[in-house]
């Protein structure tokens, strides 16, 4: 819909006033915006704006939507620090770029942060409160958001896990291994309803199931299958 190098991007409605989970990656921030007035959505009424974690196809697009839509955008520390200062090796860009995920001439456009988010932190948006859960793994500085509302919980993971219990290891600066798993296994213990990865398809409904998924390969002692 938007970049081939873009990231899921979620719109939550939190009662009249819109989140936004990450940015894509900053090269058709245009066209996100249209996507959002196309689907009906009050461009007015989009105010905040939560990156899971730094990688560009997440972060790029934060400066022009923040411009574009005055949006509040929220980080963790790592992400807000790498994301101020415009940092391509604090995020692996560089890395990317040399491997040829992205060409030569794309840059990491500085953005600021207007708040930084910690495990445990509460973010309320309408009527949604977002439970900040640090799950680095793919990434050091990722966070997962646990959205509730109502009796609802949906988890909206980055690029933690996705579809089938799947996973996504890099050889790159940033991953780690123990600490990925770390972060599967607290993931798994979970309990919420729609499961929205970074990547490929989300579920509305028995979200849990892909982590039960991912857990079996853990309690063998495996790692779950990457998604490449």
């Amino acid at each position: 819909m938007t970049h081939d190098n873009d990231c899921n991007v979620y719109a939550i409605d939190c009662g009249g006033e819109f989140l936004l989970v990450d940015s894509g990656c900053g090269l058709e921030a245009d066209q996100l915006v249209a996507n959002l007035e196309r689907d009906g959505i009050p461009l007015e009424r989009v105010e905040t704006l939560v990156l899971t974690h730094g990688h560009l196809d997440h972060s790029g697009g934060a400066c022009p939507l923040r411009d574009r839509l005055h949006l509040k955008v929220a980080a963790s520390v790592p992400t807000a620090r790498a994301l101020e200062a415009g940092d391509e090796e604090a995020i692996s860009l560089a890395a990317a770029k040399r491997a040829g995920v992205y060409p030569a001439g794309v840059s990491f456009e500085a953005c600021p942060v207007d708040r930084t988010l910690r495990d445990g932190d509460r973010l309320t948006v309408g009527e949604c409160t977002l439970e900040i859960l640090s799950a680095p793994g793919h990434s050091r500085d990722m966070v997962n958001l646990l959205v509730h509302r109502g009796s609802r919980r949906d988890l909206f993971c980055g690029d933690t896990v996705f579809h089938g219990g799947r996973i996504l290891l890099q050889d790159t600066a940033d991953c780690d291994v123990s600490a990925y798993t770390h972060t599967l296994h607290r993931l798994a213990a979970l309990e919420f309803d729609g499961f929205y990865p970074g990547h490929l398809i989300w579920s509305e409904q028995r979200g849990h199931r892909h982590l039960e998924k991912a857990r079996e390969y853990l309690d063998r002692l495996l790692l779950p299958p990457n998604i490449v």
